[in-house]
């Protein structure tokens, strides 16, 4: 303050402070009513509910894509524009194109689990079970062909943990057509003094890699048999490992 009571003009120095603290108080301003702004619901549905609308518009274009065009040739900028979104939105959502194929391909995993446990429930035997099973995987993929190429085709390779998941889930499904039964079974025949010539697991998983290569023939058009001719295929080859497995008398079992 001058000696007439006028401010005191700042030098400049302390003009630049002075304008950096009002630019900093209106950008915290403009944060907290940016917050505000999508946090508020708009037409009553909440910024939570649109956020995981647009995730789930990303799935569906990512399944469109991978499916048809496949992951090599979908890029970020097509699956958003697929999913009608700015290219921004994706990354709300998803660090890379490889994690949203890993979403796609966990919710198709999802999916068949859900409807082969479900059909498999009631199955009494190792061909009723590989039957209800091998049906209920089959009708999910044939009648979505960009479910199959994906599970089949398009995450093979994409990266380590793909890798890790897919053989996971090879395993996780052999185990619930095939091992689990035969290990029941094989305990039984040991306990009656039936020796048992192959080990469940490995069998299973055997059996199961044969369908997903199947599976990727029929996908590029390398196979002449309808999904039903597969589905009895391979029901009869498992039926046939179980028998196989159980040495006879004539085999020189005790």
């Amino acid at each position: 303050m001058s000696s007439d009571g006028q401010p005191t003009p700042l030098r400049g120095a302390d003009k630049r402070s002075g304008q950096r603290a009002d630019r900093r108080r209106r950008c915290e301003n403009c944060g907290v009513a940016s917050i505000e702004q999508t946090s508020r619901p708009y037409r009553g549905i909440t910024a939570t509910e649109r956020r995981a609308s647009r995730q789930e518009l990303l799935l569906r274009a990512g399944l469109e894509l991978f499916g048809t065009a496949g992951y090599a040739s979908s890029t970020i900028r097509a699956i958003s524009a697929q999913a009608s979104l700015n290219p921004r939105y994706f990354y709300e959502s998803f660090d890379s194109r490889e994690e949203l194929l890993y979403q796609v391909y966990r919710d198709i995993i999802r999916e068949i689990t859900t409807a082969a446990t479900e059909g498999t429930s009631q199955a009494q035997t190792i061909e009723e079970k590989a039957r209800a099973g091998l049906r209920a995987g089959w009708t999910i993929l044939t009648d979505d062909r960009r479910k199959a190429r994906v599970l089949a085709l398009e995450v093979v390779g994409v990266s380590d943990r793909l890798e890790r998941v897919r053989r996971k889930t090879r395993h996780k499904f052999a185990d619930l057509l095939f091992a689990e039964l035969l290990k029941q079974s094989s305990r039984s025949l040991a306990d009656r003094g039936i020796r048992v010539r192959l080990d469940p697991g490995l069998t299973a998983r055997s059996l199961m890699g044969g369908v997903v290569e199947v599976l990727a023939d029929w996908i590029n058009g390398e196979v002449d048999a309808s999904p039903d001719e597969i589905i009895e295929h391979f029901t009869l080859l498992f039926t046939a490992a179980a028998h196989a497995a159980v040495a006879t008398a004539a085999d020189g079992a005790p």
